[in-house]
């Protein structure tokens, strides 16, 4: 379950793009970019015509088995805020493989002015995994989730969940 709503969300932020990479070899692993107004209004409704609240909310990605032996990825994400300032804005982020944690990561954006476009890069140190865990996690698809809780000045605004499949180009 999600732990807030959408309109929790008093400050309009939206995720516009995002991408991955390896820093040390600057391979760009993933990105995407949120479709335009008109196109994301379509693919928000199901055939019944209703919009799917959690849309946008999760992500599911796909990579390499490589992509758990990287040791230091950079995560660029660019957003828009809307028409109030957003102070104190923190992402926390918790990964799992099954009811394991993997590793915490918490981010500080700090400050960002209204009605503003804003890009930033975080780098996720990784934690060095076993072969024998690297082997379950590529065996088992999408059992590997994350949560990513975003704050405003402490408060919870944002929840966002993804899973993850290790098994590509097998």
């Amino acid at each position: 379950d999600y732990l807030c709503k959408p309109e929790d969300n008093i400050y309009n932020i939206d995720f516009t793009r995002f991408k991955i990479r390896d820093l040390e070899t600057g391979t760009v692993l993933f990105e995407i970019a949120k479709p335009s107004a008109s196109e994301q209004d379509y693919e928000d409704e199901d055939d019944s015509g209703e919009v799917d609240t959690s849309a946008g909310r999760f992500v599911r990605y796909q990579f390499t088995p490589a992509f758990l032996r990287l040791r230091t990825v950079g995560a660029t994400v660019e957003f828009t805020v809307g028409d109030k300032p957003v102070s104190n804005f923190r992402m926390i982020e918790r990964h799992y493989f099954r009811d394991r944690l993997l590793k915490n990561f918490d981010f500080d954006f700090g400050f960002c002015i209204p009605s503003s476009r804003n890009t930033c890069e975080h780098i996720y140190e990784f934690p060095q995994l076993s072969e024998d865990l690297i082997r379950l996690m590529v065996e088992h698809p999408y059992e590997t989730r994350s949560d990513s809780f975003y704050f405003v000045d402490n408060k919870l605004i944002m929840h966002n969940k993804a899973d993850y499949a290790y098994n590509g180009g097998q």
